[in-house]
């Protein structure tokens, strides 16, 4: 079975360049993606609601709500939680997340690729079977845009992909936006957007349910600057230095993608005093960087005010800050990520009160698997007056 290439990880320069700025130009549309995100968020809120503040699984609740932004943004359209292709979607999302967790022993002793056994135990025969279900979904959508494409009416990220397509391909430009491409990039979207972002909103919850002394300091800001009411804005986090702050605490506190994905050096480098001959294989270590004590100071402590300037007012960014990597190859979904953050984090908070069940001692050892996770235990969300 042939799987597409994914242009993000693509070795050929030329394709990874070319998709990245088409897909860094497409998320520049944030008046869109915002839209969406507030639209989603509204359902996700009468989902909690529903529970009466009773404690939940968060992860459960919080997935197909996740993958209908990417939906929407992709295909076009959010489903109901109960559709069953976004239900397949989601459950071949954490079928595969599980594999993927397996293959980090692969990095560190590539050798297990000969071993036909412990291929069988990484679950690469289920991961093919998995990757042909979805893989049928995403086909039968890019069908149905190409028949219905109006160039006039650009409803998402399939129809524009499709648009510059054939205007390069018509203008006899070299191009690697290719149908085979276009499913690879697609598929590489659905999947990392929703399971880093699933991890990034959970440890939020997690880790102001832990803190309720900061969780009160974000609800007094959230009451003086957005209200009781109206719709949280990503313009907003602007005017609310502490909210952000918290956030970017968060994110380094708890680093969702602790290890980068492995690269490798396309010529000699020196790095450090160390020699890298072309070819060697590079990893970056986040978790490393966010809790080195020469970076930060009291690293192990969940300090939301070293984002802070003196006075309170402003937020100060360190460089050593690197939850979406840095340089060229940092996360392209950068953008969507911090509106879908920051919209979930606000307007959760603007309408409850998140509580552990009553006895409940947090604990930040999370999980790592493909992704750092917080540990299962079940969530209260209470609604406020």
């Amino acid at each position: 079975m042939e799987i597409y290439s994914e242009p993000f990880l693509a070795t050929d320069l030329h394709m990874w360049q070319e998709h990245r700025r088409f897909v860094i130009r497409s998320l520049k549309y944030r008046g869109k993606l915002e839209v969406i995100v507030q639209d989603e968020i509204q359902h996700f809120q009468e989902i909690l609601k529903a529970f009466k503040g009773q404690p939940i699984d968060f992860a459960a609740v919080l997935t197909p709500s996740l993958s209908n932004n990417m939906s929407a943004f992709i295909f076009g359209k959010r489903f109901d939680y109960n559709e069953p292709e976004r239900k397949i979607l989601d459950n071949n999302l954490e079928k595969v997340s599980k594999i993927l967790s397996r293959e980090d022993s692969v990095i560190f002793f590539p050798f297990i690729r000969h071993l036909p056994f412990l291929l069988k135990w990484l679950g690469y025969e289920k991961f093919y079977k998995i990757y042909t279900k979805s893989e049928e979904i995403f086909k039968k959508r890019m069908n149905e845009h190409k028949k219905t494409l109006d160039e006039k009416n650009i409803r998402d990220f399939i129809d524009r992909y499709l648009v510059e397509m054939e205007q390069r391909q018509k203008k006899g430009v070299k191009t690697s936006l290719k149908d085979e491409a276009m499913f690879g990039v697609v598929s590489g979207l659905y999947t990392a957007g929703d399971e880093s972002m699933r991890s990034s909103i959970r440890w939020t919850m997690y880790t102001i349910a832990s803190f309720l002394d900061v969780q009160k300091k974000v609800q007094e800001e959230i009451l003086q600057i957005i209200g009781q009411e109206r719709i949280p804005e990503f313009q907003d986090m602007k005017s609310m230095p502490f909210s952000y702050a918290v956030l970017l605490e968060i994110m380094r506190f708890n680093t969702v993608s602790a290890l980068n994905v492995v690269r490798y050096a396309l010529t000699d480098t020196k790095i450090a005093g160390y020699d890298l001959p072309a070819g060697t294989l590079v990893m970056a270590n986040f978790w490393a960087v966010h809790h080195d004590p020469r970076n930060w100071e009291d690293p192990d402590k969940f300090k939301p005010e070293r984002f802070l300037s003196p006075d309170g007012k402003t937020v100060v960014k360190s460089k050593h800050f690197i939850a979406f990597s840095i340089g060229k190859r940092s996360c392209p979904g950068e953008e969507l990520a911090t509106v879908e953050i920051f919209l979930y984090f606000i307007s959760i908070l603007q309408k409850f009160d998140v509580r552990f069940p009553e006895g409940y001692k947090p604990t930040f050892e999370g999980i790592y698997k493909s992704y750092y996770k917080p540990p299962s235990t079940k969530i209260r969300f209470i609604p406020k007056n």
